[in-house]
């Protein structure tokens, strides 16, 4: 069973609650736009460069996720931890069974012997994104909640990874 938020926050030691945010991106014209500013904006002081560039990677994976296969309305919650932060997207999906899978031939096999790229016409449609988010975050998980479910990814800002 995957760790819960909880669990997650206990697991990769990212201290005391320092902010809690939660956006209902329902209503947001740009909602990926949106979230990269926002994400950018709140950790601006907090970590560097490169670390914020994953946190914004992992919540656009989570909420193109969402947005793609769950409908409805989504939800964005950022805690603000004194050496991390967690992401929490909550969709109304109910399948909490997600599991990420290796883009086969991610790199290679993308052009044949001519240099014609194949444009990854091989790789799966499903499971890319939380690929990408199990490679940046140091921590996720996915729970049911009352409104479908949600998926928590914890990154490390501080120091090195957790």
């Amino acid at each position: 069973m995957p760790p819960t938020a909880a669990e997650l926050v206990r697991e990769q030691t990212l201290g005391p609650l320092v902010d809690h945010h939660t956006f209902a991106l329902t209503a947001k014209e740009e909602p990926l736009a949106w979230a990269r500013e926002t994400v950018r904006s709140l950790l601006k002081d907090r970590a560097e460069l490169a670390r914020i560039d994953d946190t914004v990677l992992v919540v656009i994976e989570l909420l193109t996720n969402a947005i793609q296969h769950a409908g409805g309305p989504v939800s964005l919650t950022l805690d603000l931890y004194e050496k991390g932060v967690t992401v929490g997207v909550v969709d109304r999906g109910r399948d909490t069974t997600a599991i990420p899978t290796a883009p086969v031939g991610f790199l290679a096999d993308l052009q044949d012997e001519s240099g014609r790229s194949d444009e990854g016409e091989d790789m799966a449609e499903d499971g890319r994104g939380l690929f990408l988010v199990s490679a940046f975050a140091t921590g996720w998980g996915v729970e049911p909640v009352r409104e479908g479910k949600i998926v928590t990814a914890a990154l490390c800002l501080a120091g090195g990874a957790a």
